[in-house]
């Protein structure tokens, strides 16, 4: 059996780089990471820390206003993984997280009131009142998470809430659909091209493949490619 040779960081930087170049232009991505392959770098060198290829990378890490947050779920996978206790008690005006470490027996509870919620301007909120044990259980996790193992979240100790966002019962990230109005529709860029080279549906279809290919394109793209269209010489009559 041949042993697998572990790739060099190098390598597996410059492999993230080309999947962001790919996954940038996906439609089924979280649309905060749509067309920002930078930002799909960025998570997928963050998310190597906890294990996680770039595709989880996207889907449980998010940066928020300058601020690391995971998903409370993957928190507390997380802290379960590395063979640690949590466990969890909700009752009707609250929730409380306890937690102990695995290594050295140390212990700590931490509680999620709806006196908190309102406190914070969470409690008129829909989710919270539909899935008030969830939305309980989360912060708690989360606030445990930070005082009794900060060296599993690595500095991503807060929820995606806690830093403004909008979340689904289950601490997912409401995604909001990201709108770029440098983005220009696929027939108004075609026919610019086509009028650009004269009509010439040939030289205008071979222009398009070079340049665009199955990409998306952009008004400042078609801008700077149409100035350096030639349009064919009429010819002699």
């Amino acid at each position: 059996m041949t042993d697998l040779i572990p790739m060099s960081e190098a390598m597996t930087f410059d492999l993230i780089m080309r999947q962001s170049e790919i996954l940038a232009q996906s439609t089924i991505i979280p649309a905060a990471y749509r067309r920002k392959a930078a930002d799909i770098v960025a998570a997928g060198l963050a998310g190597r820390a906890y294990g996680w290829d770039v595709m989880t990378s996207m889907r449980q890490f998010h940066v928020i206003e300058g601020t690391a947050s995971l998903r409370p779920e993957s928190m507390l996978g997380l802290v379960r993984q590395a063979g640690h206790s949590v466990t969890v008690e909700v009752h009707p005006d609250g929730a409380v997280a306890h937690g102990t470490r695995a290594d050295t027996g140390d212990e700590h509870s931490a509680s999620f009131t709806m006196a908190d919620a309102e406190a914070a301007g969470l409690a008129g909120k829909k989710n919270w009142k539909q899935y008030r044990g969830a939305m309980l259980t989360w912060r708690a996790v989360a606030k445990l998470c930070r005082v009794l193992f900060p060296d599993v979240v690595l500095g991503a100790g807060y929820v995606p809430e806690e830093l403004g966002a909008e979340v689904t019962p289950d601490g997912e990230l409401v995604e909001a659909e990201v709108v770029d109005d440098d983005l220009i529709p696929i027939a108004e860029a075609k026919h610019a091209v086509l009028d650009a080279v004269g009509g010439n549906v040939d030289q205008a279809k071979d222009i398009w493949a070079d340049t665009f290919g199955d990409g998306t394109p952009t008004r400042s793209a078609i801008a700077t490619l149409l100035e350096g269209v030639t349009s064919p010489a009429p010819a002699d009559k």
